[in-house]
């Protein structure tokens, strides 16, 4: 081989490397990384791993390849974006369940069997690069699966305290009119607005967003709010008392492990005195030592219900079976009732008097929220039960054009206030901790 035969493969060879690493950065950067399991837990190792341009598929009833189920199959997709600094949208689509993580925070939680709907989570990015990952699971009918995020207009560039995103409605839905950096969360407007011509007086809502450096150790949040406010602690929902009232504290202990804690606040104003303030301080120096880190137990019974809440008048989530290991994280009051989070991330509130524990008395966990106090009796107003749906969504008008306000189970016993569309196919509901919303009437009986 000749100098200048050596030299020309030597350049090609050169050629040749930049383009393959060309080719990868481009297939990492420009796509979803996705794999598929034949199996709804995303268990074992993937029947299917390949790169998509995008997460937007309606399946209906055919499968996603050859080799994946129709039905009872799982997937995960996982990618890195770059993106300037601002708030986003991030709108997950599903049938059935969903969820969806931005830098290992979990912003979109939709796990269990339904019918098409969508879900979607503002979050503040910084300027670079965010991972972006989503998991989901099909049980059966149609399949959809679809992600996307779009700027939402009104940033204010960098937030040193509180970022407080307010809304023209009590739903937090569509964008925020105003989004500002708070000092705290002290408010009391009365009956003005929080900013004239930008935020009503009545009938607003509010999230509030940082991370706080605490030391580790127990912590007791107090928020006082005239009207709605439900608050998250770690990615944990601590208070949940999403319905009309006066001025009232609610209260709430977690055990924190130290370092950088995201907090999050929704509160919501519909008429008369608006008020909202948090507070927290730590009650105990560490962990209790008998927690071992994590409170685990073991379910002994042949099947223990899930609820919503600490006591049997909540709706049911879903059931676990003998021996499911759950991990808790508050109790009420007595003790009598632990909220747990299960293998597959979904969290309720179960009987204590059914598990078995693994890491010492359930009276060593922090105490959460207590149960909601139901509204007074509507002596003599019509009700109805759930029972052509396991969870059914309930709406803030009727359509499934409006957001969802929360959902329900079967068996769910609700009350008619009476109010219907013009074609009597959506009717409005009272539930028993007091919330409001449409729902179809297909699904009652």
């Amino acid at each position: 081989m000749s100098k200048k035969q050596l030299f020309t493969g030597l350049i090609l060879g050169v050629i040749l490397v930049l383009l393959l690493a060309s080719s990868a950065t481009l297939y990492a950067d420009s796509g979803w990384d996705a794999k598929y399991w034949n199996n709804k837990t995303l268990s074992g190792d993937p029947i299917l791993h390949r790169t998509e341009p995008e997460l937007n598929h309606d399946w209906g009833h055919d499968r996603p390849h050859p080799t994946v189920n129709k039905d009872d199959f799982s997937a995960r997709w996982k990618r890195t974006i770059n993106v300037s600094a601002g708030t986003y949208r991030f709108t997950a689509t599903m049938d059935d369940g969903m969820r969806v993580w931005v830098d290992g925070v979990l912003i979109i939680d939709s796990w269990w069997d339904s019918q098409v709907h969508s879900m979607s989570a503002d979050v503040y990015l910084t300027n670079g690069d965010h991972e972006v990952k989503v998991k989901y699971y099909e049980a059966g009918g149609e399949a959809v699966a679809k992600l996307q995020w779009t700027a939402v207009s009104g940033g204010t560039g960098t937030v040193l305290n509180w970022r407080g995103e307010y809304y023209n409605n009590m739903t937090l839905s569509g964008s925020p009119v105003m989004v500002r950096d708070d000092q705290q969360i002290n408010f009391d407007w009365g009956i003005n607005a929080p900013k004239g011509g930008a935020v009503p007086a009545d009938q607003f809502s509010v999230r509030w967003t940082r991370s706080l450096n605490l030391n580790a150790g127990r912590y007791r949040f107090t928020t006082k709010t005239d009207d709605g406010v439900r608050l998250w602690v770690n990615n944990v929902l601590i208070i949940d008392r999403w319905f009309d009232q006066e001025e009232s504290p609610h209260t709430a202990e977690i055990n924190l492990p130290g370092g950088n804690v995201p907090v999050k606040m929704e509160y919501y104003e519909n008429g008369g005195g608006a008020v909202a303030r948090l507070s927290w301080t730590q009650v105990a120096a560490s962990t209790p030592p008998n927690t071992g880190g994590a409170h685990t137990a073991v379910v002994a019974v042949h099947r223990l219900n899930v609820r919503q809440g600490p006591g049997t008048s909540y709706g049911v989530i879903t059931t676990v079976v003998r021996d499911t290991a759950v991990t808790l994280t508050q109790r009420n009051t007595d003790a009598s009732w632990v909220r747990a989070i299960l293998p597959d991330g979904t969290q309720g509130w179960m009987s204590a008097r059914y598990l078995r524990s693994q890491s010492g008395s359930f009276t060593s966990l922090p105490i959460g929220s207590a149960p909601v106090t139901p509204p007074p009796a509507n002596n003599g107003a019509a009700t109805a039960t759930v029972i052509r749906a396991y969870h059914l969504n309930v709406r803030s008008g009727p359509g499934t054009t409006h957001s969802i306000v929360t959902v329900i189970n079967r068996g769910q016993v609700v009350t008619l206030t009476g109010e219907k569309n013009a074609n009597a196919t959506w009717v409005k509901i009272i539930l028993p901790n007091g919330v409001q919303g449409w729902v179809n009437t297909y699904y009652l009986g």
